[in-house]
């Protein structure tokens, strides 16, 4: 071939880039542990054609997520997670299905310039994710975006490309901290007392304390001396009466179970400690109202005593 001022040009595609973040983390506390956990990715794409050097769109946009709905294992548990919302470019879509195309629709861009966002939720779990080993539960989700010149009512999808198409790798975590909770006690009800003048045997009953704390981690609980103690002895009361009784960690009613050394820290002595399984663990409280002591007047005798969790 011959020509007079011939010359050749190569197309070229460049990709298609994104300004934002594409790794968030989201951490779980005493405030959020029972809410739905959402991570929105949120920035702008643009898009290049051939050689020119300021970015350009096409007149249709589609778009889809790749995701699995389940974030990597942590000691055998996963979260389950869902795509809330993915948005490009004026495309808009509630709850995508993965590996799906939604579009098209029609290009919205500010000087050529398209906004995104794509959000990731854990739903609300209440009372369940503290049962998840403290740590760090991972995740991805691929957006694919693929924009098109001519065609409005059907997606190019996975047979287009070009320099009017892309893809972005987005990562989150979940990190779940130790957790410890305090669901419930069951009362130390000592009943009827029917000695006179003195108690002439020990009188004891049983209560407990009800906790659930995600596997492996540390705590202790510890018990309030009551509202009315004195001279080594927790009271209940009736009025301007009180009628002694202590509380113990074990049924032989040995060493008794306060807050000694502080509620601040596990292990202290005063406690009891305890490691969580993940599942409401109950721990046996031993009353006892000791022989000889001096009865006080007929009446319903009461005391509250505070419980502490430390982890």
């Amino acid at each position: 071939m011959s020509c007079l001022y011939c010359f050749s040009t190569t197309q070229t595609h460049a990709a298609c880039t994104i300004t934002g973040d594409t790794t968030q983390t989201y951490i779980y506390n005493a405030a959020n542990i029972n809410s739905t956990a959402s991570i929105t990715f949120s920035g702008k794409l643009t898009c290049y054609s051939s050689t020119i050097t300021s970015p350009r769109t096409s007149k249709y946009i589609c778009a889809k997520a790749i995701f699995t709905g389940q974030t990597t294992t942590n000691s055998s548990k996963t979260l389950n997670y869902t795509i809330s919302n993915i948005s490009i470019g004026g495309l808009t879509r509630a709850s995508p299905v993965t590996n799906t195309w939604y579009g098209p629709s029609t290009t919205v861009a500010t000087n050529s310039v398209l906004d995104y966002s794509i959000t990731v939720a854990v739903p609300a779990q209440t009372g369940t994710l503290i049962v998840n080993p403290k740590g760090t539960y991972a995740g991805t989700v691929q957006l694919y975006m693929d924009m098109q010149q001519n065609s409005k009512t059907t997606c190019e999808g996975d047979s287009g490309g070009g320099w009017d198409s892309g893809n972005t790798l987005f990562t989150f975590n979940y990190v779940i901290p130790s957790f410890c909770q305090f669901n419930s006690t069951n009362d130390v009800n000592f009943g009827k007392i029917t000695d006179i003048g003195t108690t002439k045997t020990n009188y004891d009953a049983n209560g407990a304390v009800l906790t659930t704390c995600n596997s492996g981690t540390p705590y202790s609980v510890y018990l309030g001396n009551g509202n009315n103690y004195s001279s080594n002895m927790r009271r209940m009361v009736n009025g301007s009466n009180y009628l002694p009784y202590q509380l113990y960690k074990e049924s032989s009613r040995t060493n008794i179970w306060d807050a000694t050394g502080g509620t601040t820290t596990t292990g202290g002595p005063g406690g009891i400690s305890l490691t969580g399984t993940g599942a409401s663990q109950t721990t046996p409280v031993y009353g006892r109202i000791p022989q000889g002591i001096t009865l006080p007047p007929p009446g319903d005798y009461v005391d509250t005593v505070v419980v502490t969790v430390t982890y």
